[in-house]
C-alpha cells in the first residue's frame, strides 16, 4: 500500500518509532562510566542527552495540552533513564494512537497553561526529528568511547528512508 493511501495517524506513528527505536540501540551495553561522561565542562554527554531529550518531549506534552506521565528529571542508572524515555514515549504514542481521525491528528490543541496552541502530528514529527539530531550526537560519543561499538546505522538508514518515503510519497 502506497503512503498516500495509508492515514496520517499511521504516517507518524511509523516516523516516530524509525526516529526512536535506534536511541536504546546506543544504550543498550553502555557502561555507567560512559553514560555518564561529558566530553568537555558544560557539554552533554549521552546520560545529559537522554534526559534532555524527555525533558524536551515532557514540554512539547504540555504544549499540546496533554498532561505528561513523568516529571522526574535527575540522574540515575542507565536503565532507569531508558525507563523515563521509554515512559513518555509511549505516552506520545498513545496519544497519536488515540486520536479518532487524520482530523484530529492536525487539529490545533491548547497548552496545559493556555497560553499557546500546536498541532499533535506536526510536533510529534519535530520529536522524531529532535530525536534524530541526537542519534548523531550519541552516536558520536560512543565510538568515541567504545571504537568496537557498532553504531546503529542500519536503523539511522532505516528511519530516513521512512521519513523520506512518506514525505517524497505526498507528492504523487
Amino acid at each position: 500500500m502506497s503512503n498516500s493511501h495509508r492515514t496520517r495517524i499511521a504516517r507518524t506513528v511509523e516516523i516516530f518509532e524509525a526516529a526512536r527505536r535506534p536511541l536504546f540501540t546506543v544504550l543498550d551495553g553502555i557502561a555507567q562510566e560512559d553514560f555518564d561522561w561529558n566530553p568537555a565542562p558544560g557539554s552533554r554527554g549521552i546520560g545529559k542527552m537522554c534526559r534532555h531529550m524527555y525533558r524536551v518531549d515532557v514540554w512539547f506534552l504540555k504544549r499540546l495540552g496533554i498532561e505528561p506521565v513523568i516529571s522526574h528529571d535527575a540522574p540515575g542508572p542507565v536503565d532507569e533513564v531508558a525507563g523515563r524515555m521509554r515512559t513518555i514515549q509511549k505516552q506520545i504514542l498513545a496519544e497519536v494512537e488515540g486520536c479518532e481521525s487524520d482530523a484530529a491528528l492536525m487539529a490545533e490543541r491548547t497548552s496545559l497553561d493556555g497560553k499557546t496552541g500546536a498541532r499533535l502530528g506536526v510536533d510529534v514529527v519535530h520529536i522524531a526529528q529532535h530525536y534524530l539530531y541526537h542519534l548523531a550526537q550519541m552516536t558520536y560519543l560512543r565510538r568515541i568511547r567504545d571504537r568496537a561499538w557498532a553504531a546503529p546505522l542500519d536503523a539511522w538508514e532505516h528511519a530516513t528512508h521512512v521519513i523520506g518515503d512518506i514525505v517524497l510519497e505526498q507528492g504523487r
